[in-house]
């Protein structure tokens, strides 16, 4: 028979879930709306596609899924779009009404975090609650989306004793594999493997803000394969047949129409996470400005990258919490709100990458090419 404490502990898990429904339920202006949060689309679709669990334990499972489970990025978006909110206060920006006004552009914030792609058919993966049918997003399949995350970390961890110095995962793996463990870390500003040097991190990143600038002032075509759109260095990531509709919105057709404003989020999603005590180490700021006639301040440089592989999850997902953001906004200036309020202010004025480059390099700006990626002070035991 199973111990006492552990049934305290279901119940316990209950009493939060069923806290967490009428937290998400209540739209009343004033109220803080939880993300992720899941749609009538996302209820018809796990009601198709037969999934065990009831609303009720959706919603409480995607409230507990790793990563996602603080909607930090979601307050800084709309602290930069408009919201006036005192520092350290952030989270009073995530209202529902900002919400429903921006939510192409927060999509595209969640999307490297929580992207939508489809399961292998022919050999669906052996994890309990996935169905095929069914686009994977955390919120259409909770169960199946933190199986697969599991499974990740879990073969990520074996890969690094075997084959260190390479990404666990790449094209041919499932995308949320590749984009937390393997060769799209940079979409986090995050290096792809422990040993990579700062310089490539930097690289990746800034090759990957170039494609997403295209993207966002619509000089991109969304309708051509990837590899056929003459960006050299980002074919070999999505080498095969893949549209930046297919990238983007798989399964998601609400945002089809807009994805320069997802990938505006998405950019915004990586400059945001080099802030994060958890994905760099940055030096403090000097005070200057990104060149001597320049409009924008110079954050402190990237003094290193950290890669996520050999991170204790818990103590990473300490810093991408409100408290670690509030710390940042009392005590830093320009602030991660104001980067990001940068990079939209060139967006609105559809400025080329020649100009929007000028910021980027001066967020992304590292102190030592040669510096190796590590785990940081978030190694595991």
């Amino acid at each position: 028979m199973k111990s006492e404490p552990r049934q305290r502990h279901v119940h316990q898990i209950t009493r939060y879930l069923l806290a967490l429904v009428i937290t998400s339920m209540s739209f009343s202006a004033a109220s803080f709306q939880v993300l992720p949060k899941v749609s009538d689309v996302d209820r018809k679709l796990a009601g198709v596609g037969g999934s065990w669990f009831d609303p009720l334990t959706q919603f409480g499972i995607s409230g507990l899924l790793p990563m996602i489970k603080n909607p930090v990025h979601e307050a800084i978006t709309l602290a930069a779009l408009g919201c006036t909110s005192s520092p350290s206060n952030e989270k009073d920006c995530v209202q529902l009404d900002a919400i429903q006004t921006n939510r192409v552009v927060l999509y595209g914030v969640r999307w490297p975090d929580d992207p939508p792609f489809a399961l292998d058919r022919s050999s669906p993966p052996n994890i309990s609650g996935c169905n095929p049918s069914v686009t994977m997003r955390s919120t259409a399949q909770p169960k199946c989306w933190l199986g697969l995350f599991t499974d990740a970390g879990t073969k990520a961890k074996a890969t690094l004793k075997k084959k260190p110095g390479y990404p666990a995962f790449g094209p041919g793996h499932y995308l949320l594999y590749r984009s937390h463990y393997g060769d799209l870390q940079f979409f986090h500003s995050m290096a792809n493997f422990d040993g990579e040097r700062a310089g490539d991190t930097q690289a990746r990143m800034r090759m990957w803000a170039q494609f997403l600038w295209g993207v966002a002032i619509k000089q991109v075509a969304t309708d051509i394969y990837i590899r056929d759109l003459g960006f050299e260095q980002i074919s070999p990531y999505f080498s095969g047949d893949i549209t930046l509709t297919n990238l983007f919105a798989t399964g998601i057709v609400e945002v089809r129409k807009d994805l320069d404003k997802v990938a505006l989020g998405v950019l915004l999603h990586m400059l945001q996470d080099s802030f994060s005590q958890a994905h760099t180490d940055r030096l403090p700021e000097t005070g200057a400005r990104c060149s001597p006639f320049s409009r924008f301040s110079k954050p402190g440089k990237i003094s290193q990258f950290y890669s996520y592989a050999r991170q204790a999850g818990s103590s990473h997902d300490h810093e991408d919490t409100f408290d670690s953001l509030g710390i940042q906004t009392l005590q830093t200036s320009p602030t991660v709100i104001d980067v990001s309020r940068d990079v939209i202010t060139l967006w609105n004025e559809k400025a080329s990458w020649e100009e929007a480059s000028k910021l980027i390099d001066c967020v992304i700006d590292v102190q030592n090419a040669e510096t190796p990626a590590g785990p940081g002070r978030f190694v595991l035991d």
